[in-house]
């Protein structure tokens, strides 16, 4: 049976307009490479890289926000639809072995970890200092001889300082960041070292007038980022975006919501402003 002219037009149209469709659904789940990909996401509490409101019912902060962001661009979904939290030592030791595939807690990049797990490009780089009582007397790492100094679980005393002063401190390993900070506001330490922007934080905020930053330590400067599991065609495929990440700006657009001042070492810049200083 033929059909009418006007009626044949409109299913071409019809069929054009599903082709299109189809195309366009085909290469949108091509454009992510992790759909239908169930990865376990493991946070350690470390402000303002990982902050939790007062109820626990929302996170945020810049590893979060990178996350979110991975996500979104590579269509993978969070095992059960939420994040693992859990203390920085128990994050370090699962994810070592393999039981997450994404960790984050404004961890340090360096060789030893890169034996463990697939280490993402840099999102920024630190400095390590020493936060005491307001009233210590403490000035220099050379002062933390015979102190107790707080550090989260997992840590060593070589992790914080040299080889040689490690064995002249004590450490009270403590389970998360928060707790490190309030044991040295109620007396149970003498001082932490930690990296400079959370320090910042809690001086400038809840432990305003209670702690103090006594040093910056100098050569202490890090690299931070994220862990992904290793060996793992989801690991490449995340440093790769990442990557991108970072050149197109998105990192820093993250890290300036939480730190405004924060001034990018030239090798961590997006890539348009490499070019632009460049010519």
């Amino acid at each position: 049976m033929l059909l009418p002219l006007t009626v044949g037009r409109k299913l071409c149209k019809i069929a054009v307009l599903a082709a299109t469709l189809a195309m366009f659904g085909s290469a949108h789940a091509s454009s992510l490479p992790l759909k239908g990909e169930t990865l376990n996401v493991g946070l350690s509490p470390v402000p303002p890289f990982v902050q939790i409101d007062g109820q626990f019912t929302d996170l945020e902060g810049i590893d979060v926000d990178i996350i979110r962001d991975l996500q979104r661009r590579t269509g993978f979904s969070i095992k059960n639809n939420r994040f693992r939290i859990m203390s920085f030592g128990e994050l370090l030791s699962l994810g070592e072995q393999g039981f997450m595939d994404i960790s984050a807690a404004a961890i340090s990049l360096n060789a030893d970890r890169a034996q463990l797990f697939d280490q993402s490009p840099a999102s920024f780089r630190s400095h390590s200092v020493i936060v005491v009582p307001s009233g210590s007397s403490i000035a220099h790492t050379n002062d933390l001889i015979g102190k107790t100094i707080a550090a989260e679980e997992g840590t060593d005393a070589t992790d914080i300082v040299s080889e040689d002063l490690a064995h002249k401190i004590k450490i009270s390993h403590e389970l998360s960041t928060f707790m490190t900070f309030y044991s040295v506001v109620t007396g149970k330490s003498d001082a932490l070292i930690t990296e400079a922007p959370m320090a910042m934080g809690a001086v400038n905020n809840w432990a305003k007038g209670r702690l103090k930053i006594a040093y910056h330590i100098k050569g202490s400067e890090n690299d931070i980022g994220i862990m992904f599991k290793k060996g793992t065609k989801a690991s490449k495929i995340l440093c790769e975006t990442f990557q991108q990440m970072r050149d197109d700006g998105t990192i820093a657009k993250i890290v300036h919501k939480y730190l405004p001042d924060y001034q990018f070492p030239e090798d961590l810049q997006p890539k348009e402003h490499k070019l632009a200083s460049a010519q």
